[in-house]
């Protein structure tokens, strides 16, 4: 019998997926939950890999698990800015879950609407 595992997964790699983030607005939007931060603006927007499966030593998760994160929330999110991820880890964990969720869907939805993703059949309304 096979045991279904998520970490045996394919994961994708994009080199569209990636470039698409320059430029973009700031999907996270995690900084602005910390007094006197806030997102550092389109320029500085990379496509941040979310903490979800597939998450290992020396590997990245999938690049769908992406959000379009500024240079301030990336240092959030991946850890750099330690006292900043302290305070939302104490004061809004499950705000920042929420926000990488909402930034998630956003970023898929600028994707597929720039038509880096495509999905068969789908309508954009």
């Amino acid at each position: 019998m096979n045991h279904y595992n998520p970490n045996r997964l394919s994961k994708v790699r994009s080199e569209a997926i990636m470039r698409a983030a320059e430029g973009s607005p700031c999907t996270l939007r995690i900084a602005s939950f910390i007094p006197g931060k806030k997102c550092s603006g389109p320029e500085t927007t990379v496509a941040c890999h979310l903490p979800v499966w597939g998450k290992g030593v020396s590997t990245k998760v999938t690049d769908m698990a992406t959000a379009f994160g500024c240079a301030t929330c990336h240092a959030i999110l991946d850890g750099i800015d330690q006292d900043a991820r302290r305070y939302l880890e104490h004061h809004y964990k499950n705000a920042v879950l929420e926000r990488m969720l909402h930034g998630l869907t956003e970023t898929h939805a600028l994707l597929i609407q720039r038509g880096v993703i495509t999905i068969p059949d789908a309508q954009l309304i």
